[in-house]
């Protein structure tokens, strides 16, 4: 009975987690998608905000398929931890090591979020609301068609 409570409370905080995440991508990539319109209509746009908008689309599809439920959700809501976790990769291709370290190191609860997000999305989940599949050879066949 104690290991029933337990599991289901391992299951509940999993399907909060996962469901947080799944709006914070929404949000997010909202948020990158407005700052890129505007950097475009300002005509301010830069390497930056190139970078900003494949992280949003990146973010939309995750918060997409999470949302919808998809089987590739997994790897999608993975895939937007590790921008969280490299946010400042791209910073290498124009400039130096030591900045990419240096902004690294200034943004760790980020890169923390993003190793959270990792480990949520890693653990097998079987769906907290989702109906068992019935199979065909446990239909009931109504009398008259026997």
């Amino acid at each position: 009975m104690m290991q029933g409570i337990m599991k289901w409370l391992e299951v509940l905080l999993l399907a909060m987690c996962r469901t947080a995440y799944c709006w914070i991508f929404f949000f997010i990539s909202c948020n990158g998608t407005l700052e890129t319109c505007k950097s475009i209509l300002s005509r301010q746009y830069s390497y930056g905000h190139t970078i900003g908008a494949i992280y949003s689309i990146v973010w939309g599809i995750a918060w997409w398929m999470i949302f919808r439920n998809r089987h590739a959700s997994k790897r999608w809501a993975i895939a937007a931890n590790l921008t969280f976790v490299f946010i400042y990769l791209p910073a290498l291709v124009t400039g130096t090591w030591r900045e990419f370290v240096k902004a690294e190191l200034d943004l760790w609860p980020v890169i923390l979020f993003g190793i959270l997000g990792i480990i949520v999305f890693s653990i097998p989940y079987h769906g907290w609301r989702q109906k068992p599949q019935i199979q065909a050879s446990q239909i009931p066949v109504p009398i008259s068609e026997k």
